[in-house]
């Protein structure tokens, strides 16, 4: 039987006893005939065996050395990791010596470390805010009657129990505050004292709310400036008749006057949410009697009337 390797020719001739010379045509026929296992495994480097035999196939590898650059960011590296883990320890140790010696670099590292509130929340409010209100009517004698101070705010959070995202038609009275408060914080104090005062005035047949031009120059104190007064009596003029138009659905008389007081309630600080004294006092801020000169809107007062009704009773 012929097989692809006949064509190749006989062998040359043997020389040196019977040993044939490595040719070509041997290393082909050699190619040819091995595995297809052994033609793709690359050929391992050999080692020179003095001894005689067999040389050995060297299948150890050489690893490269680390550079300079890789020593020192792994250095660095480390070097942080350690800093990250003494501070954070730091921060969260109970008070004693070590904390004492570290105060230096707490203080530095508060800003990012520190476990406060606001960093899941920076603007949260620490405060309660609520607006309460007075009125005053004319009975049927003609005297004027006082009303008790009347929590509008709890009626409207009276509405939205249990609702983690009120509407703010739910709270406006909270909005209204909050507005309305920071407004009155850019005033200056000799303003603040003004404003706090009442704002109405005798005439020959009755009382007034004073006319804005003279309560602009009386609120023209030195240092103060004309567009945060302006800004400041527009939201006490609105103030003005939502609390009217409340307290007319309120009390169900014609109201005269009313005024209010913004009263803040602030809890314990972290540190001390479990002690049972209260850490803050409360605080009330009243302003003085606005006369109530508006018209009445019957569909407004409808619907102040059915919250009353709902959640005030």
């Amino acid at each position: 039987m012929s097989g692809p390797l006949d064509d190749i020719g006989p062998s040359p001739a043997r020389v040196d006893g019977g040993h044939s010379p490595p040719t070509a045509v041997s290393a082909a026929r050699k190619a040819l005939t091995a595995p297809l296992e052994e033609r793709a495994q690359p050929e391992q480097p050999r080692t020179h065996n003095p001894w005689g035999g067999e040389e050995q196939v060297d299948n150890t590898t050489t690893t490269p050395p680390v550079s300079r650059n890789a020593k020192i960011a792994s250095a660095v590296a480390l070097g942080l990791v350690a800093v990250y883990v003494l501070v954070s320890l730091a921060f969260v140790v109970p008070a004693g010596a070590f904390r004492t010696a570290m105060a230096p670099v707490l203080t530095a590292a508060s800003p990012y470390f520190a476990q406060k509130w606001n960093v899941f929340a920076p603007n949260i409010m620490k405060a309660n805010t609520e607006l309460r209100f007075q009125a005053q009517w004319r009975d049927d004698s003609g005297q004027l009657v006082k009303s008790e101070w009347v929590n509008l705010t709890e009626i409207e959070q009276n509405s939205v129990a249990g609702n983690a995202i009120p509407s703010r038609i739910q709270k406006s009275s909270w909005n209204a505050t909050l507005a309305y408060n920071k407004r009155y914080a850019l005033l200056t104090s000799d303003q603040k004292r003004i404003v706090r005062d009442t704002f109405i005035e005798r005439t020959d047949d009755g009382f007034r709310a004073k006319l804005v031009e003279p309560l602009l120059d009386e609120l023209s104190t030195p240092g103060s400036s004309t567009s945060a007064t302006v800004r400041f009596l527009r939201y006490d003029y609105m103030l003005k008749e939502y609390t009217t138009d409340f307290a007319t659905a309120y009390f169900g008389k014609d109201i005269e006057r009313v005024r209010w007081q913004i009263h803040r309630t602030r809890p314990n600080d972290f540190d001390h949410r479990f002690d049972s004294a209260q850490q803050f006092d409360e605080s009330n801020v009243t302003f003085g009697w606005r006369q109530a000169d508006d018209v009445i809107d019957p569909d407004v007062i409808a619907v102040y009337s059915d919250v009353i009704e709902r959640y005030a009773r």
